[in-house]
């Protein structure tokens, strides 16, 4: 799905991009129970396993606060704003925030407008990645939620590329790859075939370069691991090579944050990271634990519990602040 076949004389690899779908085809998130999503409803049974009843927008906000003077902040670019309830939450928190929307989806940025009607927001229509820098440069914050595995990633690259002359000719994609590595100094893999977050990385990239003074981004990881209690209860296995999510219509990849990591510090910024579990935390009873263990097979309710806690520590976090 999504995957265009490399040049000629290229490497192997495919590239995997989700604009057609997110452009043409896109027409609910239905099919895609984002964390935001899934805790939105008041009612859900999600949100009593957790120490804190709240929305993601308000836990996360709560956890921001921390590190952002977001009492602060007014000018706020939010790039792929899902239906629009981070953005509406934020706004509940701060009358001072004066949000962009900005979604390469014409379905997703109608959805936000309803979400937001009444508020003082302004919309683009647009590929992020194509978005001007000096535009970039005037916002304050910008946040990136459950949508860098929706860039474009490189499938199946060959290691052995990793090794060729980055001033040489040959494939222009494979020279930004070598770029890549050789600015920031990225972890090689020692042998074999392997995912790169190319899409994710020119996104971090441009957003340090425009200089914004703080950004948080948050998506599935490849790198994330359990806490030790909850090892047995969790199945994790993170191998530091992006996968495959097979998702209707498109697929998606999981995140090599270390990458993005070591990129934005390159940049001059602070880089602070962990699971989602930092700020939606489950309450980590004797009967939350049976759950897990059962992988609920007991009712539909315990499944999403299960599949919900799992999410906690399989998506990661960054939040950049510039030095």
């Amino acid at each position: 799905m999504g995957a265009d076949p490399s040049p000629p004389g290229s490497s192997n690899y495919r590239l995997s991009t989700t604009n057609e779908y997110h452009i043409s085809a896109l027409s609910t998130l239905g099919w895609e129970l984002t964390v935001c999503n899934a805790l939105y409803p008041p009612d859900t049974p999600i949100r009593k396993i957790l120490e804190s009843d709240g929305s993601y927008g308000h836990l996360l906000y709560e956890h921001l606060k921390r590190f952002i003077p977001l009492q602060k902040i007014e000018e706020v670019i939010e790039i792929g704003g899902g239906y629009g309830f981070l953005m509406k939450d934020l706004l509940g928190r701060n009358g001072r925030l004066r949000p962009c929307m900005l979604d390469i989806s014409p379905v997703l940025l109608e959805k936000q407008k309803e979400a937001l009607k009444g508020h003082d927001v302004s919309y683009r229509l647009e590929d992020a990645l194509e978005t001007d820098h000096a535009m970039l440069g005037h916002y304050e914050l910008a946040i990136l939620n459950e949508n860098l595995g929706d860039f474009p990633t490189l499938v199946d690259l060959d290691s052995s590329i990793l090794a060729q002359n980055p001033c040489g000719e040959g494939d222009p994609i494979v020279k930004k790859v070598l770029r890549f590595f050789g600015t920031y100094g990225l972890e090689k893999p020692e042998t074999g075939l392997f995912n790169l977050n190319i899409g994710a990385m020119e996104m971090v990239e441009k957003l340090c370069s425009s200089g914004i003074p703080y950004i948080f981004a948050g998506e599935h990881s490849c790198e994330a691991k359990a806490p030790s209690e909850l090892g047995p209860l969790i199945d994790l296995n993170p191998t530091g090579n992006p996968k495959r999510i097979p998702l209707m219509g498109h697929d998606e990849y999981t995140v090599k944050f270390s990458y993005l990591q070591k990129m934005a510090a390159h940049h001059g910024y602070e880089t602070i990271r962990g699971p989602f579990a930092d700020y939606i935390v489950p309450d980590l009873t004797d009967g939350l634990k049976a759950t897990l263990a059962s992988r609920g097979r007991c009712s539909d309710n315990e499944e999403m519990i299960c599949h919900f806690v799992g999410d906690l520590y399989e998506y990661e976090y960054l939040v950049l602040i510039k030095k």
